[in-house]
């Protein structure tokens, strides 16, 4: 009994080893104001699929249960209800709705169609509106870039403004 596990040790390093490898692929890294931010714990991408109804996520955590350092990215099809693909994708959009917030903290920033229409109706100048580009899809992997101004809670009127910018993304896709 002791050699058979014996021969099973190396086995499982090897294997260990490789899928170490694959999950260090994941990952949605950017900078926060010029400060390099990473997360490989928790790197995950989903697209879900409700009759005409088509969500997008890209999560990127500390762990999966970070609920207080995070970036996430929310993405439907509403109004048009077309398919997602590779391409780019921003907060002036009208036929895709696109949605991020950087959890950091306790201190929790927003960008997407909700605060440029905020910025709009309050003439608030947004210098770097958010926009996502997918530059890979399929039911395994979703890779891409991401930039734009966030706002502490929302507010474009009296929020703190943050830029991130740089950001990319591989995650792993879960359905």
């Amino acid at each position: 009994m002791k050699k058979i596990i014996l021969l099973f040790i190396p086995v499982l390093i090897i294997f260990s080893g490789c899928k170490k490898d694959k999950d260090d692929e994941y990952y949605v890294s950017f900078t926060v104001n010029g400060t390099p931010k990473k997360f490989t714990g928790y790197p995950i991408g989903s697209l879900q699929e409700s009759g005409v109804v088509k969500e997008l996520y890209i999560i990127g955590a500390a762990s999966a249960l970070a609920d207080d350092d995070y970036l996430g990215i929310y993405m439907n099809n509403y109004p048009a209800f077309g398919n997602f693909t590779p391409g780019e994708y921003t907060d002036g959009s009208t036929t895709f709705t696109v949605l991020a917030t950087y959890e950091n903290g306790g201190f929790s920033y927003e960008a997407g169609q909700s605060v440029a229409e905020e910025a709009v109706t309050h003439n608030v100048t947004i210098a770097n509106h958010f926009k996502v580009t997918i530059t890979h899809m399929d039911d395994k992997v979703m890779r891409g870039t991401f930039s734009g101004d966030f706002y502490e809670d929302g507010n474009v009127q009296t929020g703190t403004k943050i830029s991130i910018a740089n950001g990319q993304f591989a995650v792993r896709v879960e359905n």
